[in-house]
């Protein structure tokens, strides 16, 4: 107590960590301990002070009570940070308010993802294609002078291309890489680059190799190793080890690593689907704003929107998005609704 006298603490005491003026020994050697004791019982009356002082002053300031009190200061703000990420559930009395909302709307912006949104997930990439009932939607949805539809997709431009080049929508592809505006040509984001593509795809393909089912689809401006027909189990696991061979990489070449639904993408950093949101509502004045997503990459386009629009994450309540629901049926049926009381409610 009076500030004299030396302690020595072993390595493997967690306080060896805070009490840094100790002297630490490793306790399985003799030598370590043996010259920590010679240092001990010749040091000097001042420097015992010095550092008996210092952590003294540690084992007060950090007592138990200060410990627990950040502890639960980190509990509170994670249990904060939850809340606001909780989206609320489009039940009845919200779905109503969204119609009412876009019924006395005068311009309109409706952001729809595909995959998971406006279709189900299917085995094979090629098999989702829209169906009958979907472009009956969306065509009723576009042909309101009132709305402005976009679909904004991971999906490759020449797919959206052959689905959806013949109508009267805005498309974005490859999450923002390439954009189709009505009536005009594709454009692609200047300044991108694509040279990484060869070293990435022999990864992938190794991991192809080793994961039946699994294969690698080429965009112009990223790479997606697909693993929905791999058995269970197996897939996630080599999803994780793919992440983790790829890691080291990205960060050398300014790459982003997406792990999405049954998928791990690598694209350029520059292109995500906030961007493009950002892009869409540059210079333009919307009094209604819809946007409808399911994954992780839909999470830029609803921090993107200003707080007033209406963003659903489909499939989770842990979303940016303000309201949630199940899944692409209860997409549809809102957006039924929508169509149904463009002109009276």
């Amino acid at each position: 107590t009076d500030n004299s006298g030396v302690l020595i603490l072993s390595e493997m005491a967690g306080a060896s960590k805070e009490l840094i003026d100790a002297l630490i020994v490793n306790p399985n050697s003799h030598e370590s301990i043996g010259n920590a004791l010679l240092e001990a019982l010749t040091m000097s009356k001042e420097e015992e002070k010095l550092r008996m002082t210092a952590m003294r002053q540690v084992v007060f300031k950090f007592s138990i009570h200060h410990w627990v009190s950040i502890f639960m200061s980190r509990l509170a703000e994670v249990k904060q940070l939850q809340q606001s990420m909780k989206a609320k559930m489009v039940k009845n009395v919200i779905r109503q308010q969204i119609i009412k909302e876009y019924v006395v709307a005068k311009k309109r912006l409706l952001i729809l993802d595909y995959d998971g949104t406006l279709v189900g997930f299917q085995k094979q990439i090629d098999k989702a294609s829209p169906d009958p009932k979907l472009y009956k939607l969306l065509d009723e949805l576009s042909q309101d002078e009132n709305n402005r539809l976009v679909i904004v997709s991971g999906r490759k431009y020449q797919t959206l291309e052959n689905w959806f080049g013949h109508k009267n929508y805005d498309l974005v592809a490859e999450h923002g890489a390439w954009r189709k505006l009505l009536h005009e040509q594709w454009t692609q984001r200047p300044g991108l680059s694509n040279r990484w593509k060869m070293e990435v795809n022999q990864i992938m393909e190794g991991f192809c190799d080793r994961t039946p089912g699994a294969f690698v689809e080429e965009k112009s401006y990223s790479l997606v190793w697909h693993y929905r027909q791999v058995q269970e189990g197996l897939g996630a696991l080599r999803a994780n080890e793919l992440m983790d061979n790829l890691r080291y990489y990205l960060t050398a070449h300014g790459l982003q690593l997406l792990d999405g639904d049954k998928v791990v993408e690598v694209k350029n950093s520059e292109v995500n689907k906030g961007r493009a949101t950002t892009e869409i509502l540059h210079g333009k004045e919307y009094d209604y704003i819809l946007a409808i997503g399911d994954d992780h990459t839909d999470e830029d386009i609803f921090k993107a929107l200003p707080p007033e629009a209406i963003s659903i994450k489909v499939g989770s309540n842990v979303s940016a998005a303000r309201f949630y629901v199940s899944n692409f049926l209860e997409v549809r049926s809102l957006l039924e609704s929508l169509a149904a009381h463009q002109v009276t409610i």
